[in-house]
């Protein structure tokens, strides 16, 4: 594992993904109150652009180690929508041995915020 571009996922880490994912849902609830009974298509596009936007953010800002081969590896953004994760691991098959199995997520350094 390369230690310059990679660190593993800590107490703070994790805090801040959970900011990320509270900012979510206070604009999706927030919206809900004033769009969803009129402009239900309008509360659904924020929605889903908002979702998009989330995981994006995601795959561009952390990577995964395989348990097996120890090899780590970055998943593209579809990829990382729709395979199953916990709270730190992701269900992945690794590129390099094949193998599936719950990799652990890590955090990428030099991607830590979005480019406009």
């Amino acid at each position: 594992m390369n230690r310059n571009k990679y660190w593993k996922i800590t107490r703070s880490g994790l805090y801040g993904t959970a900011k990320v994912l509270l900012e979510f849902i206070v604009v999706i609830m927030i919206s809900s109150v004033f769009l969803l009974a009129s402009y239900w298509y309008l509360w659904l596009m924020i929605v889903a652009g908002f979702l998009i936007l989330l995981v994006v953010w995601h795959a561009k800002n952390f990577a995964y180690l395989c348990p097996g081969c120890g090899e780590v590896f970055e998943v593209s953004t579809l990829k990382g929508f729709i395979s199953p994760n916990g709270m730190n691991k992701k269900y992945l098959r690794c590129p390099r041995c094949g193998k599936k199995a719950w990799a652990d997520m890590l955090r990428i350094k030099e991607k830590t915020v979005l480019k406009k």
